[in-house]
C-alpha cells in the first residue's frame, strides 16, 4: 500500500501542480486565491485550495450535493 499524509512536504507539489493546470495563485490577506477562466477560490493553504479545484474540474457549478447527500456525511461523521 502507498501512503500519503498532509504534511508540509506536499505543499510544493501541490503549488506547482497547481500552477501546471492553469491557475494564477496569488496571495492576499492570509488567503491564498487562485483563478482560471471564470472562477476564482480562495483558501487557507494549499491543500484546501487544492480541494476546492478538484471539486469543481469534477463537479462544476453544480457541485452542490442533495439534503440525503448531506446526511449520509454526516452519519459517516459521527460514527466516532
Amino acid at each position: 500500500m502507498n501512503r500519503i499524509a498532509a504534511a508540509g512536504n506536499i505543499i510544493p507539489p501541490i503549488y506547482h501542480l497547481i500552477l501546471e493546470k492553469g491557475y494564477d495563485i496569488k496571495l492576499k490577506d492570509e488567503y491564498i486565491i487562485a483563478t482560471k477562466d471564470n472562477f476564482e477560490f480562495i483558501a487557507n493553504d494549499f491543500t484546501e485550495l487544492a480541494g476546492l479545484i478538484f471539486l469543481i474540474e469534477n463537479k462544476g457549478k453544480n457541485w452542490k450535493v442533495s439534503d440525503e447527500l448531506i446526511q449520509d456525511c454526516l452519519m459517516f461523521l459521527k460514527q466516532n
